[in-house]
Order: C-alpha cells, then sequence, then structure tokens
C-alpha cells in the first residue's frame, strides 16, 4: 500500500475495521491495486465484495480474485451474476480459478461454467480433481432450468440395512465434511430413494436398531427432468426446506435447498419482467451491448409490424379524422386506457400461471370475471372522460363526442381485460413461454381495438356529430 496516497491507505484501513460499514464505490477505490481491493473486501460481507467485482472491468477483477482466498472468493462468486462471475473467471489463472471453483457448491460451479467458452470450460475441469470434474460433468447433462439443473449432490443419505449406532458414527464423519444437513434420508442398495429419518427418533433408538425399521416411509421427491418453477411452487406449497431430486430408476442422485428456490423465484420473476417487454432473459445491465442488440431488435421488428397495423386501421378512417379532429385526439385516450387495463389482466394471469393457480378448469372464470371487470372499469372510465369531454369542450360538440368515447372505452376495456388474459393462455398452449412479449401482441389488441372502436362510431354517427345541437 506504500504507493498509495496517505488519506487513501487510512480511509481503507478505517473501512477494514468497520467491516459491516458499506462500502463506497468511488473512482479512487476503483483505481487502487488489486491486492488492496482484495484486502479490503476479504472480511466484509460477501455481497458488498460481489458488488466491488461487478464494478471493476473484468481483468481488474480477475486480479482481485486471484488475490483473495479461494475459499472467500468461492463466496463471493456465488453472490455474483453467473454470468459476470464466468467473464471474470476466464480472465484468472486458471489453476488459481479452478481453487475457487473447487471450493464452490456443485450448482453454483454449474451455473458459472455454463457461461464459459468451451475452451476454457475443458481447461477449468482438467484442474479440478477427478471427483470434482465428473460431479460437475454429470450435473451439466441437466437442463439449466429443470430440477437437476439447479440441485446440488451434497445430499445426506444412509442405507437401509445400518444399525442406528452406525448411522450415527457416519454422520458424524459427514457433518465434517457437508456444511448443512437438511435431512437424512435413506437409500437402499442400489441407491433409491427409500425413506427419510427422524433425528429424534435416531437420537432415542436402541443402538441395534436398523433404519429400515425405523425411517419415515413415502418420503416426497421430484425427478431431475421436472421445470424449477414447478419444483418452487411444490416446496412453497409443502414447507419443506429442502427436496430430494430422483432420476427415472428412483436413484437419489441430490438435493434442491430452500436458497435454491429462493434464487429461482427471483430468476423467474426477472425474466418474466424482461421477456413481457421484449428484452433478453438472461440480459443485465452490464451485458454486452451485441448481446443486448441480438435480444431486443427481433421482438422491436415484431412492434413494428403490430404498430403498421394500428396505422392501417386509422388510415381508413382519414376523413373522418379530418371531419372530427377533437375524435381522432381522444382516440390516444381510448387505446391508452385499453393498454392499462390489458397489461393488469396480463399481470395477474401470468402471476397465476406461474405459481400455479390458474388451470384449464378455471380459464372459463377467469374470462367471465374479467369481462365483468371490462364492463365495469369501461363504464366507470368513460363516463369519467365523457364529463370531461362535455364540459372543458362544449364548443367542440364535446357532449356527443363524450358518447362515443364512453362507447369506445367501454368496448375496448373489455377488449383490454379478456384479450390480456387470453394472450398468456393462448402463447403457453403454442408451447412458447407465456411471459414472452406478451405486451407486444396485447398492445396491438388495445390499439387496433380503441382506434377501430373510436373512429368506427365516428365514421357510423358522423351526420349526428358534426350537427350541432340546438340551444
Amino acid at each position: 500500500m506504500e504507493d498509495q496516497p496517505q488519506s487513501f491507505a487510512a480511509s481503507t484501513d478505517e473501512a477494514v475495521r468497520d467491516v459491516h460499514a458499506p462500502i463506497e464505490i468511488t473512482d479512487q477505490l476503483l483505481e487502487s491495486p488489486p491486492r488492496v481491493l482484495a484486502e479490503l473486501i476479504e472480511e466484509r460481507p460477501r455481497r458488498q465484495g460481489a458488488i466491488v467485482l461487478e464494478q471493476l472491468p473484468a481483468d481488474k477483477a480477475a486480479g482481485v480474485a486471484e488475490y483473495l482466498d479461494p475459499k472467500t472468493a468461492a463466496q463471493i462468486f456465488k453472490e455474483v451474476d453467473p454470468g459476470t462471475a464466468a467473464v471474470i473467471m476466464v480472465g484468472m489463472n486458471r489453476a488459481e480459478a479452478a481453487m475457487v471453483l473447487a471450493r464452490m457448491d456443485p450448482d453454483d460451479r454449474v451455473d458459472i461454467l455454463g457461461y464459459v467458452d468451451q475452451q476454457s470450460h475443458d481447461e477449468l475441469l482438467a484442474e479440478l480433481d477427478f471427483a470434482q470434474a465428473t460431479e460437475t460433468r454429470q450435473l451439466e447433462k441437466f437442463a439449466p432450468d429443470t430440477a437437476g439443473g439447479i440441485m446440488t449432490t451434497q445430499v445426506t443419505a444412509l442405507y437401509e440395512y445400518l444399525t442406528v449406532d452406525d448411522a450415527i458414527h457416519q454422520l458424524r464423519k459427514l457433518s465434517q465434511e457437508l456444511e448443512q444437513m437438511f435431512y437424512v434420508y435413506v437409500i437402499d442398495r442400489i441407491g433409491r430413494l427409500v425413506g427419510v429419518l427422524s433425528m429424534r427418533d435416531l437420537i432415542l433408538a436402541r443402538p441395534s436398531r436398523r433404519l429400515h425399521d425405523m425411517m419415515i416411509k413415502g418420503v416426497r421427491s421430484v425427478p431431475a427432468t421436472m421445470d424449477q418453477e414447478e419444483v418452487a411452487r411444490i416446496m412453497r406449497e409443502s414447507k419443506y426446506l429442502a427436496m430430494p431430486v430422483v432420476d427415472e430408476r428412483g436413484i437419489l442422485i441430490g438435493l434442491i435447498t430452500v436458497d435454491d428456490v429462493i434464487d429461482v423465484v427471483q430468476e423467474e420473476a426477472t425474466e418474466d419482467v424482461l421477456k413481457m417487454f421484449g428484452a433478453g432473459a438472461e440480459e443485465r445491465l452490464n451485458s454486452p451491448w451485441q448481446y443486448s442488440f441480438r435480444k431486443r431488435v427481433v421482438w422491436l421488428e415484431v412492434n413494428l409490424a403490430t404498430a403498421f397495423l394500428a396505422a392501417g386501421v386509422i388510415s381508413l378512417f382519414q376523413n373522418v379524422i379530418a371531419a372530427l379532429p377533437l375524435l381522432a385526439a381522444f382516440q390516444t385516450v381510448v387505446s391508452g386506457m385499453g393498454g392499462n387495463g390489458s397489461a393488469q389482466a396480463m399481470a395477474v394471469t401470468i402471476r397465476g400461471m406461474a405459481t400455479g393457480r390458474v388451470d384449464k378448469k378455471l380459464l372459463r372464470k377467469v374470462f367471465m370475471r374479467e369481462l365483468i371487470v371490462g364492463v365495469l372499469t369501461g363504464i366507470c372510465i368513460g363516463l369519467t372522460t365523457w364529463a370531461i369531454a362535455a364540459i372543458f369542450y362544449s364548443s367542440q360538440n364535446g357532449f356527443r363526442i363524450g358518447v362515443v368515447i364512453c362507447i369506445a372505452l367501454i368496448f375496448n376495456h373489455i377488449n383490454a381485460c379478456v384479450t390480456g388474459s387470453a394472450i398468456p393462455f393462448v402463447m403457453k398452449k403454442f408451447g412458447a413461454d407465456p411471459a414472452q412479449s406478451s405486451t407486444i401482441f396485447a398492445t396491438t389488441f388495445t390499439d387496433c381495438g380503441g382506434f377501430f372502436a373510436t373512429l368506427g362510431l365516428g365514421y357510423l354517427l358522423m351526420d349526428w356529430l358534426k350537427a350541432m345541437p340546438p340551444h
């Protein structure tokens, strides 16, 4: 630290002493040498260290990580976005990076390696010991959004033929190897899950009693191929701290913890929000511009096509717009309010689908409810708009224009609520993600519906609207 200004050194020493104080990210801090940054974040909460690494250029972040204790670095990388962590790790010395990977939970290790290029991936695995490399390759066989993709292989399991005395002896040995034991599962001779143990019963049982005779049978498990959202729903409903994962033969192969489920819920919520607006599900603030461009441009082109549909509807009624400019001004209110109503209905539907609370049996009830909500909200908003038009635009025949706008708003709110709740189901029916750019298609319905209703009514009632009422 001799090459640093004295004031910076003093402030750094003070910050290190107060390990719970947030690290202030300044240009001076980010420009300090990797060794100094490593010393600063070594004793800090891991999330603070992750924030510092995410703010640094990848090459410098890699240098900082190399100065960290491998166990500390592994804990910090767990808090970093996997894509960013992969970029940093590729910039590290292979041996140093492998030592960090070796100290990570298997599922976290696989998450990061999933973002690494093939050559670097193979080089990193070659640095791991045989058991860890084999374990990693086994986990990589599962899709990242399945139970197998988010599970850890660190699961406490004992053979059913063991005695209580032998089981307690093995648990003492395993407690030194595993960081946490949520449940103790029982397996048969070929590894099939057959039960789970009560720790109270295990401690109080006779030393010579077999686990087979005292285990709780019928333990719930999930297949490795199950979608992670379904796993999260099951664990949320069952209130389990962990869920065993089995293969197609019922052999216990891993464990999903409540921490993994929390990560899944956050990840899925983020993906759904991004997808609803046509962004890439894995796009982050620090994603390369090329990646962001590729993920966004396709859906923007789709959005452009749907915008031309709305423009085409307007072009059909140019004579109405020329004759009734006030009506044309209010058409944006009709389409805009329809868009808001559609977004509300769609958000409720997608959330219900994500939590498993909406299925085919509820479809009719959902659509009927949205129809009623659309009618009532359309009437309320329509009458309010009618009153505004009548009061503030009385000189432009605002009363009669307000009648048309009111009817158009009722129609478009019904259209918005019904289509907003239906679009996610339609997309799921065709095998697409219900959240994928739903707003783009919903906007098309509400814009076209709103413009057509407003200008179409204006065309039908042209003579009545142009005639000034008698005073």
